[in-house]
């Protein structure tokens, strides 16, 4: 099964629907930010305190063979190790409809398997396969067959996980030029709804934390712009949204990570970020700010 079409971003639609002549309807506006955070952070700690997952499954699985991550409440089987004791906090800044940071915390389970190579940053493209699930186990969305996303694709708590999931190893059969994959890693996030769909009325629910659980197989870094300067490097302010004021160096309205020019000097990017190809972002004056984006 391949449904991989709900996972990227919906954008919240303040608009009137024209039901017919005499009649519209009117869609709500989003609830207040900071009282849904509090809603969906207190359903996601009572999930993961009275739920577990498959462990056992992932613990005694091959190195190359995919497990589906499933998970079960802990009435039907009081034994089992609570999802409670193997999460760890993320913290990330979410930005309502007023422009306003808010933060949001997600829980991650970083290694339900442990991958063998590097981990992607959050602006990289992904080759995976995944799960997405509501906190009542429902399946809305998978692809079992892997597939790329491309950097920041995706709703804003699915990508939060790449730094958490380590890649694998790949080979290739000389003879059918078919691909195996080995030793890839699983992470899982459990988010509020703010890091997914919140209030869209095009999400498969409304107001829902979510559950996505990722295998990583393989991934290769970002350059939306192929300006040499790497994605996830024109984040200027650090703070994982890569559209901020402070991520438009030369203010025309384009972020530096869609800009080959991203001081506006005229001097195109890639020709000023690493002329002497060291590895380190040239600064001719010495002036502390990097060629590439000092227009003086």
């Amino acid at each position: 099964m391949k449904t991989h079409n709900l996972l990227f971003l919906f954008v919240l639609a303040f608009t009137f629907i024209q039901c017919d002549d005499t009649t519209r309807s009117v869609i709500p506006p989003p609830r207040d930010f900071q009282e849904q955070r509090t809603a969906d952070n207190d359903s996601i700690i009572s999930f993961l305190q009275s739920h577990y997952y498959n462990y056992e499954d992932y613990a005694n699985v091959a190195s190359g063979e995919r497990v589906e991550f499933t998970i079960d409440s802990l009435v039907n089987s009081p034994g089992k190790r609570p999802m409670i004791d193997d999460v760890v906090e993320h913290e990330v800044q979410v930005k309502d409809q007023d422009g306003n940071f808010i933060t949001h915390t997600m829980y991650v389970i970083p290694n339900v398997r442990e991958g063998v190579g590097d981990s992607p940053t959050i602006a990289d493209e992904v080759y995976i396969t995944y799960k997405g699930m509501f906190l009542d186990g429902y399946s809305f969305d998978q692809s079992e067959q892997q597939i790329w996303f491309t950097g920041l694709s995706t709703v804003q708590g699915f990508y939060e996980l790449y730094p958490f999931i380590k890649r694998g190893t790949w080979e290739v059969d000389p003879a059918t030029g078919l691909i195996t994959y080995d030793g890839f890693g699983t992470a899982v996030a459990i988010m509020p709804s703010a890091l997914g769909y919140y209030g869209s009325q095009s999400a498969p629910r409304e107001y829902a934390p979510l559950i996505f659980a990722v295998d990583l197989y393989t991934f290769a870094t970002a350059d939306h712009d192929e300006d040499s300067v790497p994605t996830s490097e024109e984040d200027i302010d650090g703070n994982h949204h890569f559209t901020d004021d402070a991520d438009d160096t030369d203010g025309d309205g384009i972020p530096n990570y869609l800009d080959n020019d991203d001081d506006g000097d005229g001097i195109l990017t890639i020709d000023e970020y690493d002329v002497n190809a060291d590895g380190v972002a040239d600064d001719s004056d010495g002036d502390g700010t990097p060629d590439y984006l000092d227009a003086s």
